[in-house]
């Protein structure tokens, strides 16, 4: 199994407005931390329950120093928000969120985006961003 991959997003507590980090420092922008998917990359349908999900403790301290912020900011919503068949095999995608009221300040080359502006990533990392979206404010 390949490393644990994760989105990053902000839901602000009071609007509601939900916000979805972007690494734009790729000619390619990506949302999934900390390198993007693999051009071949497809999202598993079906049951991956019996998948054995890596522990995203380690991989918050590292994107959060990669983004400069306190990994005391972060928060997993969901250890496997999504599965992700990959040349080297399935990667699990982590839904991270920042719990912040307003957006911080990312040190990183980047930026949050809304809903409306996923057409700047990879259509995998979209329908991941989808899931992710479902999974904080319904369908």
């Amino acid at each position: 199994m390949s490393d644990l991959k994760m989105l990053l997003v902000h839901l602000n507590p009071i609007s509601a407005r939900l916000s979805f980090w972007i690494d734009r420092s790729a000619p390619q922008a990506f949302g999934c931390l900390p390198d993007g998917l693999p051009a071949l990359a497809s999202i598993i349908e079906g049951d991956t329950s019996a998948a054995i999900i890596p522990h995203p403790a380690p991989y918050l301290k590292a994107v959060a120093n990669g983004l400069g912020i306190d990994s005391a900011l972060l928060e997993v919503v969901s250890p496997a928000i999504a599965w992700v068949e990959t040349p080297d095999g399935p990667v699990a995608v982590a839904l991270v969120r920042i719990m912040t009221t307003d957006l911080p300040e990312i040190a990183a080359e980047g930026g949050f985006i809304s809903l409306l502006e996923l057409l700047k990533v990879p259509v995998v990392e979209r329908l991941v961003f989808r899931k992710a979206y479902e999974c904080l404010l319904g369908d």
